[in-house]
């Protein structure tokens, strides 16, 4: 074989890779996985811009919404260019060119100007076929629902109006998903012209999707959603049997995020659901990633309220621990955090919105109320080995308070920075305590206190309780505060060491580099 002969095969070789890549990122798990196999993919330069091109015709919105992810990581001056001639090419498909559109203006932020916007085909056959594609490819991935609702969102409301009568009109009761996913991310008017639709629709998928949309709907529409409910039960429409939930909630760290895992044994024997997700106490859900139809032996075997588990990520080697609590305390937990979301106007992740089944699908409206169990007394003041051993406790494993920059922290006193009980170690504590951290430094010692007492931990319950009053009374000189403190800064300023150490490894990689190359000139 020659050189060119192999040259071409090898070329080959690398296009084929390439296109599979991009299909790949219609079959990641969540937005935040195709969002990272998007980057790194794009990484690879101007082959992934044409296969991009190449992959245009897709009519599956989850690959639709890879190509999105991937074209804000291309060169945007290239990708733009390129994407505005396919949007103005005749000779491609009208799905062609309306997904090429829809990449310029809802991924790479470019206005079509009105003289392009007049060579582009009307999108509603387009839309209306996709959604059709979408009801189907959703029974083995059901997140394409929610790429199909979005991307339907961004186009103009006479399109949006003109699709939705389509899909209600469709027999398919399959098309109860997908009006679920377009009302969690519609406006007030979109939910109850759907929420209207699916009162009429009598099979139990218009059960499932009223029970998720009473936590997804704004507030105002939740009695709607209850009235429609009743209307479809009293008129025989009966539940699928929904199966037994559990939850799994993990100690909370000191940036405010903590686990919640359910796990729900489907009817099926043997197999079961597993919805992971990431809460924040300011942002509530900041990731979620779905597993249905697990081997129950890959999941925390069942166990009484308050028990550990020292379990392993799905997909990872990380750990985690994580205690046995009702389901409807974290039902109630997953509520609060997406009432969060909803105060910032925060998007659902679709994984709630798609999986919410498994979750509310037997549950009565409104939802039962969960008190807490009752904290004990909070010890008396505690010594420094008393706080060193709380803060060596696994709930508390890994507790270090982010700092601002630490250099500025340092200016003017480098001969005294690492100084235990110096002036910096008592600038952090002093930090810990201010207007902005002392609240959340409260409200995360008051979780804390909550998981202990839920694996009958009282004793440490009690003696976290202390350091949340010390916290509240502003008490610098605390033990727990202070050693807190110390560890704080020390892991920013090993943070800013590696961080300098590496950026030296590459400013000298740079010079070798450099000097390389004028030795050869």
């Amino acid at each position: 074989m020659s050189d060119k002969e192999s040259r071409i095969l090898h070329s080959f070789g690398d296009r084929l890779a390439i296109d599979r890549a991009v299909k790949e990122l219609a079959k990641a798990r969540n937005a935040y996985q195709q969002d990272q196999l998007a980057r790194e993919l794009a990484a690879k330069g101007k082959p992934v811009l044409r296969a991009l091109l190449r992959n245009l015709e897709a009519s599956d919105p989850a690959l639709r919404g890879g190509l999105g992810h991937l074209a804000k990581y291309l060169d945007p001056d290239a990708t733009i260019a390129a994407l505005r001639q396919a949007a103005m090419d005749e000779s491609r498909s009208d799905a062609a060119r309306l997904t090429a559109v829809m990449l310029l203006e809802r991924y790479l932020g470019q206005e079509i100007d009105p003289a392009m916007a007049q060579r582009i085909p009307a999108s509603y056959d387009v839309a209306r076929e996709s959604g059709e594609e979408a009801i189907a490819i959703a029974e083995t991935e059901p997140l394409v629902l929610v790429e199909y609702a979005e991307q339907l969102l961004d186009e103009p409301p006479e399109i949006v109006h003109a699709v939705m009568q389509v899909i209600m009109d469709m027999e398919d009761p399959r098309r109860v998903r997908l009006l679920l996913a377009i009302a969690a991310y519609g406006d007030a008017d979109l939910q109850r012209d759907i929420l209207k639709a699916l009162g009429g629709i009598r099979h139990p998928l218009a059960i499932q999707a009223l029970q998720s949309l009473w936590h997804l709907v704004l507030p105002d529409l939740q009695p709607a959603v209850r009235r429609k409910l009743q209307k479809l039960l009293l008129s025989g429409v009966k539940n699928e049997e929904a199966g037994t939930l559990r939850a799994l909630w993990s100690p909370v760290n000191a940036q405010g995020h903590s686990f919640l895992w359910f796990i729900h044994n489907n009817p099926r024997e043997n197999q079961g659901d597993l919805l992971v997700l990431i809460l924040h106490d300011e942002l509530g859900v900041v990731y979620a990633s779905a597993y249905p139809d697990l081997d129950l032996e890959l999941l925390p075997l069942p166990a009484p309220r308050g028990a550990k588990h020292n379990v392993r990520m799905i997909d990872s080697s990380h750990h985690v621990l994580l205690a046995e609590i009702d389901p409807m305390l974290g039902l109630q937990l997953l509520d609060e955090a997406l009432h969060t979301m909803a105060a910032a106007d925060f998007p659902w992740p679709g994984e709630i919105v798609v999986f919410g089944h498994w979750l509310w699908a037997d549950q009565a409206l409104p939802p039962k109320t969960v008190t807490w169990p009752n904290l004990p007394k909070s010890a008396p003041a505690m010594d420094e080995t008393a706080a060193r051993a709380l803060l060596d406790h696994p709930a508390f494993a890994g507790w270090v308070w982010s700092l601002p920059d630490l250099a500025t922290l340092l200016m003017g006193r480098r001969d005294e920075a690492l100084n235990k009980n110096g002036a910096v170690h008592q600038q952090i504590t002093h930090i810990l305590l201010d207007e902005q951290n002392r609240p959340l430094f409260s409200q995360r010692l008051m979780q804390q206190a909550r998981w202990l007492t839920l694996i009958k931990d009282r004793k440490n319950a009690a003696l976290t309780l202390a350091v949340r009053n010390a916290v509240e009374a502003g008490d610098s000189e605390h033990p727990f505060i202070k050693i807190l403190a110390w560890r704080s800064l020390l892991t920013a300023a090993a943070d800013r060491a590696m961080r300098n150490a590496l950026k030296s490894i590459d400013e000298n990689h740079s010079l070798e580099i450099e000097n390389h190359f004028s030795t050869q000139t």
